[in-house]
């Protein structure tokens, strides 16, 4: 029994010492896993390369993929006509740039300046199940098929073995070593030299022979892996020896730059050989499958592997996570550093971090309470902050166990000069002073002055005033009164989840989502991402002994120069750069936790530690090396739905409303740390803000030419910037291009000109109008007023002489005369005045007219209104007027009637005149006016066209008049 329970002990010991190996095999790597939901056609990959663009090329049994480390581009059967076959086994890039695709059933093809071709046995392969192609030093490309080793040359593939030099063979892997011959393996594994094979036995069993994989390490060692398990070779040696560990299939190998040879297997994981020891490493914990089909280093040293159930990406990384030993699901988490250099780790348990080792750790007398926070003060003792069940002190053995606080839930704790304690919880602050054993609390509230109940962060300054972060603003303390700060008043309302008081004594706030703030000389300084900030959510702040900060958030962990910080302060034009750990970088879904002290540590060597959902977050005080910023690739995408990726000039429509660029960084490893601003030249005054966003949209450009231009950077340095850019036409309307408007402007000078002309004539008609006008008056003056009255004159003269017989007829004749005279004097007054005075009211300035001539001839005129009155412009009323007035004493004055009737009707849309009387009439087509001074029947008409009217007219002799005038009720007046 004690020798079987010694068994067991080393049993147990092997596995645990093995357990610790795998969990730390990739300690110095960051880790993520992609598979089929995350945008890989299918979850298998089986091949890897990179071309000179910086794409990787993933092959998988679901079609070929380009990705640019955030977005996958699929390439198969579906969307590519020269893939007959959508299962990619192997890659590889030639030294020309083009890419050689094997397929699975489709033959080879070859990816060359976007344009695909392909080989089949149509055109020479001796199989179209292509498992190997591999260039040579001279630059001859070679295909492995399932049927034999084929042979690129002038276009077409020829098959070289089959043949007395060389044995038909299987090929599944195709090598050159330093001395420059062609290792062929498959069945048989065969070394050609100078196109002379010579076959290589393994092992006597069939299936140590069959190879499926070959590789030579820095040492000069080949290495060959079979269906059985990996062969090695030594210099000096001419045979291969198995190597024990490793009895499932070898289907991939490959030697890193720090002479670690990694062993991918079917079914056994990955083994790491490196000075003579072998690492295993599984799934799951550190592989998405045991089945691993193929390794890749590309150009930014990050390290690929496929395997049957996704793809993993390892990149080295000073950051890595002490994992929980347990799953471990909690909503917060704290990590604090005792003296001895442990760590406890609160979240969903109490967990103690020593030596590298996370242990569940459950504190004697705390009854299992779930542990919000640890701290010890300056006696030695450990206090113990609980999530609702209040606070534990465990010193020389007792345990104390205080609920007389303001709220049992604890958030915060910290040792004031004087060695009393101050707690801040959910529900307010509270000063704890110990004194023999016996505690005494003062809780503080809203009521007393604090701005908010819920605290996130406590600090006691070097001045001894308590700093108290809460979840609605910043509450300054000093001794036992609340003090008001104006200069803090930005703080308002804002969430204060962390609080740190610098080398210099300078405060540094981080809040939930605001960004960092800077206390120092009265003066408060504001950093954002604008600023150059990784995030604008800040949930420790620590500081180093180099006078770096060291700020988690739930992007990840920044690393900034103090001193970058204080010169931004004082020049806000100066850059940040700072070192940024993104979440993406860590494994899985890590959360990074705050709002619970302490949300942080830094140890005397300058590690910094960090709560998260996976373990203790660890990162070494090393600064990454700064890569240059990535090649961008950019493409807009217009109003109309198109996209184009060309580089030559965008041709944009008229009319085109929006046009969005869209810019995609080519890098491998996690692009968080990347930020882009941009421009349109010739239409942005300035580049836009540094952002993480990768879209820029512009509507309703105006026409013209623009250049689009978009630089990245790493935020840890801002002054090395990548550029892409892109020309944009945007064409103008047909009016708005310059021969349009060059003929515009000619159409318009020469319609001012014409209008110039147009006036000239219409003053010089004008005024010919007015003399003739005033002819035409002084005409009637003298036919009428001054003649008529120089006839009565001379009649009355005759009249009053001696000896004049019939002197009683010659005064009846100069009364007539004088009449006549009176009569043609009124109507030229009538035509004066009526024809420049108001006419608005044309209904009752016609009955008006016509009572005034039915009085002067003695004559019965009648004026009637029918329908709705509606109100009309003073040249139409005016028109009415003078069509009426003329009628009426034409009729009077040349038809003798007995009666003349005048009416106005008025419908919906029109309005119409009728002058109708009884008198002798007059044969229309014969009529002809030659009385100067009458209006006459052509003036009426004249002026009822005018108007937008039609003139009637209908008499006969010996039956009347009719006059009729319809006009619309709406027209527009010639101007």
């Amino acid at each position: 029994m004690p020798r079987f329970r010694s068994i067991a002990a080393s049993v147990i010991l092997c596995s645990v010492l093995c357990a610790i190996a795998c969990s730390q095999a990739f300690n110095s790597y960051t880790r993520r896993v992609w598979q089929g939901f995350e945008g890989l056609p299918e979850q298998t990959v089986q091949a890897f390369a990179q071309t000179g663009d910086g794409y990787l090329w993933i092959g998988t049994t679901g079609g070929l993929v380009r990705f640019d480390g955030a977005h996958f581009a699929v390439f198969s059967r579906q969307n590519t006509p020269e893939l007959h076959e959508n299962s990619i086994f192997c890659l590889t890039v030639a030294r020309d740039g083009a890419l050689w695709i094997g397929t699975e059933g489709g033959g080879v093809v070859r990816y060359d300046h976007g344009q695909f071709r392909s080989w089949s046995t149509k055109d020479g392969l001796s199989n179209d199940f292509v498992r190997a192609i591999f260039q040579d030093a001279a630059g001859t490309i070679w295909a492995g098929t399932d049927n034999g080793l084929m042979r690129f040359s002038q276009g077409r593939f020829g098959r070289v073995d089959g043949t007395a030099a060389i044995p038909n063979i299987s090929v599944h892997s195709i090598y050159q070593d330093r001395d420059g011959r062609l290792w062929v393996g498959g069945f048989p594994l065969v070394c050609i030299d100078h196109m002379v094979a010579r076959r290589i036995p393994l092992g006597p069993e069939l299936s140590q022979n069959m190879v499926k994989s070959i590789t030579q390490t820095q040492d000069g060692t080949l290495w060959v892996g079979t269906v059985v398990g990996l062969n090695a070779m030594p210099p000096g040696k001419d045979h291969f020896e198995p190597v024990r560990g490793i009895s499932s299939t070898v289907r991939v190998l490959r030697q890193t730059p720090d002479g670690v040879l990694w062993v991918g297997t079917i079914g056994q994981g990955v083994f790491q050989l490196s000075g003579g020891q072998l690492t295993h490493i599984t799934a799951p914990a550190q592989l998405p499958s045991n089945t691993v089909l193929n390794f890749y280093e590309d150009s930014e040293k990050n390290f690929w592997i496929g395997t049957q159930t996704g793809m993993l990406r390892l990149t080295r990384s000073p950051v890595s996570i002490v994992p929980f030993p347990v799953q471990n699901d909690a909503d917060f988490g704290t990590i604090y550093e005792d003296r001895d250099g442990s760590f406890w780790i609160a979240s969903a348990q109490l967990f103690h971090l020593r030596d590298g080792v996370i242990v569940p750790e459950s504190l004697p007398g705390t009854r299992g309470e779930h542990v919000r926070n640890v701290f010890r003060d300056r006696s030695g003792a450990l206090w113990i902050g609980t999530d609702g069940d209040g606070l534990f002190r465990i010193a020389d053995g007792q345990i104390t166990h205080i609920t007389s606080l303001a709220n049992n839930y604890i958030r915060a704790i910290v040792q004031a000069p004087d060695g009393s304690m101050w707690v801040g919880t959910d529900g307010g602050l509270n000063h704890l002073v110990v004194d023999h054993g016996r505690f005494s609390v003062q809780a503080y509230s809203v009521a007393d002055g604090l701005v908010y109940q819920s605290i996130r962060a406590l600090l006691i300054d070097r001045r001894g005033d308590q700093w108290v972060g809460t979840e609605r603003g910043l509450s300054h303390m000093r001794g036992t009164s609340f003090l008001h700060d104006p200069v803090l008043a930005p703080l308002a309302e804002m969430k204060i989840w962390a609080i740190h008081e610098d080398a210099d004594g300078g405060l540094w706030f981080g809040t939930r989502d605001s960004g960092l703030y800077r206390f120092r000389d009265g003066k408060l300084t504001h950093f954002t991402t604008d600023d150059g900030l990784a995030g604008n959510a800040v949930y420790a702040i620590l500081e180093d002994r180099d006078g770096h900060l060291w700020m988690s958030g739930p992007n990840g962990i920044s690393l900034l120069n103090r001193k970058d910080l204080d010169a931004k302060a004082i020049s806000p034009n100066s850059r940040l750069a700072l070192t940024f750990h993104s979440v993406f970088e860590m494994e899985g879904n890590t959360e990074i936790y705050g709002g619970t002290q302490s949300s942080g540590a830094m140890t005397a060597q300058g590690d910094a530690w960090f709560p998260s959902s996976r373990g203790a977050i660890h990162v070494l005080p090393v600064r990454r090396s700064l890569l240059s910023p990535p090649p961008l690739q950019l493409q807009a995408t217009f109003a109309e739905g198109r996209t184009s990726v060309t580089t030559g000039p965008i041709v944009l429509a008229p009319g085109n409303s929006r046009l969005a660029f869209s810019f995609a960084p080519i890098r491998l490893r996690s692009q968080d740390g990347l930020r882009f601003h941009y421009r349109l030249d010739g239409f942005d005054k300035s580049w836009s803000p540094p952002t993480s966003a990768r879209t820029a949209d512009y509507t309703n450009l105006p026409p013209g030419k623009y250049l689009f231009r978009v630089q990245v950077f790493e935020i840890g340095n801002p002054d090395s910037l990548g550029e892409t850019a892109m020309e944009v036409i945007q064409k103008p309307h047909f009016y708005r291009t310059w021969w349009f408007i060059s003929a515009s402007l000619l159409l318009i000078a020469l319609a001012v000109f014409g209008v110039y002309r147009y006036r000239i004539r219409q003053m010089r008609s004008r005024f010919e109008a007015v003399l003739e006008e005033r002819s035409r008056l002084a005409r009637e003056m003298h036919d009428t007023v001054i003649q008529g009255c120089t006839g009565v004159s001379a009649l009355l003269e005759a009249a009053s002489m001696d000896g004049t017989a019939d002197r009683a007829g010659i005064l009846e004749f100069a009364g007539t005369e004088l009449r006549s005279t009176i009569n043609e004097a009124r109507e030229a007054i009538w035509n004066l005045r009526e024809s420049n005075g108001d006419a608005s009211d044309v209904d009752a300035k016609i009955r008006r007219m016509t009572e005034h001539l039915s009085r002067e001839f003695n004559v019965p005129v009648t004026f009637t209104v029918t329908g709705m009155p509606f109100a009309l412009t003073h040249p139409r009323a005016h028109d009415v007027l003078m069509v009426a007035r003329e009628a009426v004493f034409n009729a009077l004055n040349h038809g003798n009637p007995l009666r003349v009737e005048v009416s106005l009707i008025y419908g919906p849309n029109d309005f119409n005149l009728r002058v109708i009387d009884d008198g002798c009439g007059f044969e229309p087509d014969s009529h002809v006016d030659r009385q100067a001074h009458h209006f006459g029947v052509r003036g009426m008409r004249e002026r009822i066209e005018r108007s937008g009217g039609k003139f009637f007219l209908e008499t006969a002799p010996a039956k009347g008049v009719v006059i009729k005038a319809q006009f619309p009720r709406k027209h527009r007046e010639a101007q």
